[in-house]
């Protein structure tokens, strides 16, 4: 990743891993959540739809491309995420998988759509380091210990289904049944909110597809992506919930 690009969320400073540059290098586990607490929504693949629902608002976004993408509201304001607690914990049964591989990410070293994806490191984050803390990335031989392997494989997996999740959003775009979502809100100690700047299906919309269209949903289980989206929407009464 070029040093000229925006770092992804809550990313300080992404590098390539490699066993020159880090084959002494230890990590220590990750014991809270203070690197996504000013997080107010987070990116989620299409997979976690399912569990994300029970507790989450699944909306969607554009990119600064004008892609879709979907995400789960965390905050009811900006920088300020509602379900990390006072001790750093994420106050939530299911954890996006966003916030789950870090400090490790796959990145390109540039934009182009054929460039190859790289294991990189979050060099930004305090438990790595060379005091032989915690458990190293790489043996004496130079090969991935476990705990790189493990984060290789979750990064991969991980990528497929955010590769999956892109072409659902693709012909979320196609259908063109999605409206600007706005929320007004008002506590009951007469504070005020907004949410805005996201989208949602309008219902109306999607039931006046053709039967081709909608057949071609429920053929490939993307209807049933539509409906935990929908439902997931009563979770911004989480969100009021948890502010206070």
């Amino acid at each position: 990743m070029s040093s000229t690009q925006a770092q992804p969320l809550f990313y300080k400073n992404v590098v390539p891993i490699n066993k020159e540059q880090h084959g002494e290098l230890y990590i220590e586990a990750i014991e809270g959540f203070d690197f996504a607490k000013q997080s107010s929504s987070l990116y989620i693949a299409a997979i976690e739809f399912a569990q994300a629902a029970r507790e989450y608002a699944i909306v969607f976004g554009k990119d600064s491309s004008g892609a879709l993408f979907p995400a789960v509201l965390l905050g009811l304001n900006p920088n300020q995420n509602l379900y990390i607690d006072k001790k750093s914990k994420w106050d939530a049964t299911y954890i996006p998988a966003y916030a789950r591989r870090y400090p490790f990410i796959l990145a390109r070293a540039d934009e182009a759509a054929e460039a190859q994806y790289t294991v990189c490191i979050d060099e930004g984050y305090k438990g790595f380091n060379t005091a032989k803390e915690g458990k190293p990335l790489f043996d004496k031989k130079g090969e991935q210990t476990e705990v790189l392997s493990q984060a290789v494989n979750f990064l991969k997996e991980y990528q497929e289904h955010v590769d999956l999740t892109r072409s659902f959003c693709e012909q979320l775009a196609e259908l063109d049944i999605l409206e600007s979502m706005t929320a007004n809100i008002e506590m009951k100690s007469g504070e005020k909110l907004s949410i805005g700047g996201f989208f949602a299906v309008n219902r109306d919309k999607l039931k006046a597809l053709k039967p081709g269209k909608l057949a071609d949903l429920l053929k490939t289980d993307q209807m049933e992506l539509l409906f935990y989206h929908l439902f997931s929407l009563k979770n911004v009464n989480t969100l009021m919930a948890k502010h206070k």
